[in-house]
């Protein structure tokens, strides 16, 4: 285990993330590992951080998450998440969220029996109206169109 004394410095810092970073890179299966050689420590450390928020979103985006639960999943502020997020993969954590939800809402209109409402509280939405905003707004179409549409019931 590793203590840090507040304040550190900027060198004790950089040398504690590495280590926590090689650590845990030497856990994670190959394929999910980061590289080491390419990035300086605090971009790895940064890509690491920005991998767990993904995980911890793409197991949660279902429920009623905010930024802020990630954040403190991931042991960073609310600012610096969305900043690394944006950063590293270009997008906001409303736009990764919403994505993930209407990818899971159009799987879920294949199925004729569940109806809208229904799909909106499965993929992590409290209001139906708002879903449907979204939706359309991130497909073209309403649900109701799209399941008509796309579908072919």
């Amino acid at each position: 285990a590793r203590y840090l004394l507040k304040p550190s410095k900027m060198n004790e810092l950089e040398e504690a993330i590495t280590f926590m970073v090689n650590r845990l890179r030497a856990l994670a299966p190959p394929e999910e590992r980061v590289p080491s050689e390419e990035e300086p420590a605090g971009d790895e450390a940064s890509s690491f951080v920005v991998q767990s928020a993904m995980e911890y979103i793409r197991a949660h985006f279902t429920e009623h998450i905010r930024l802020s639960d990630v954040a403190d999943n991931t042991y960073v502020s609310q600012w610096h998440l969305s900043k690394l997020i944006n950063k590293h993969l270009g997008q906001t954590f409303f736009d990764i969220l919403n994505n993930l939800r209407v990818q899971r809402a159009k799987e879920l209109l294949c199925e004729p029996s569940l109806k809208i409402h229904e799909i909106a509280d499965l993929v992590g939405f409290s209001d139906v109206a708002h879903f449907s905003k979204t939706f359309k707004r991130m497909t073209g179409k309403s649900p109701a169109q799209y399941r008509q549409t796309d579908i072919h019931i």
